[in-house]
C-alpha cells in the first residue's frame, strides 16, 4: 500500500501550522518535505498546493491512525458509502477536516480539506483472489480494514 496526501492552502491560511498539524495529528514521522505547487486564484490570490507520498508500512500505518479516530458517525458513514471512496481502479480516498486537523482531531469532510489517497497493491489480490472481481476483493479489504478498526 502506498499514500498520497495532497493539501490546498489558501492566502488567508498559515502553510506552517497547517503542515505541522497534519504531521502531528496523523503522527507522520518519515515524511521529508512536501512537494509546493503555486497557483493564482480566481481573485488573484495565491494558492498553494502541498503533496507527498507515503509508501509501503507508513502508508499502512496512516490508514489505521485514521480508521481508529474517526467518529462513530464517520466510520457508519464510510461503511454505508464505501463504494463512493473508492474509484474504479480501487484506490481510497478520504477527505479530512483540514480546520479540526488544526485543532488535532480526525474528522471526514465533504468540502475541500486533507485528501489522502490510498492505493493498494493488487498483485497479492490478484494471485489470491477468489471472486471472479478484482474490485470486489478490494472493496472487502477496506471494509475488512474499517470494520477491524472498530476493535
Amino acid at each position: 500500500m502506498s499514500s498520497y496526501i495532497d493539501i490546498v492552502v489558501h492566502a488567508t491560511e498559515d502553510k506552517n501550522i497547517i503542515t505541522n498539524s497534519v504531521l502531528s495529528t496523523l503522527e507522520i514521522s518519515h515524511l521529508d518535505k512536501f512537494k509546493e505547487i503555486e497557483y493564482e486564484g480566481h481573485w488573484g490570490n495565491k494558492i498553494l498546493r502541498l503533496t507527498a507520498e507515503i509508501k509501503q508500512k507508513d502508508a499502512q500505518t496512516l490508514i489505521k491512525k485514521i480508521l481508529r479516530s474517526l467518529s462513530f458517525i464517520d466510520k457508519e458513514n464510510l461503511l454505508d458509502n464505501l463504494e463512493k471512496y473508492i474509484d474504479e481502479k480501487g484506490n481510497l480516498y478520504l477527505r479530512l477536516d483540514k480546520q479540526k486537523m488544526c485543532k488535532h482531531k480526525i474528522s471526514l469532510s465533504e468540502s475541500e480539506g486533507v485528501k489522502i489517497k490510498f492505493r493498494i497493491n493488487k498483485n497479492p489480490i490478484i494471485l489470491n483472489k477468489k471472486s471472479g472481481k478484482v474490485h470486489d476483493e478490494i472493496y472487502f479489504l477496506y471494509r475488512r480494514l474499517l470494520l477491524s478498526s472498530e476493535k
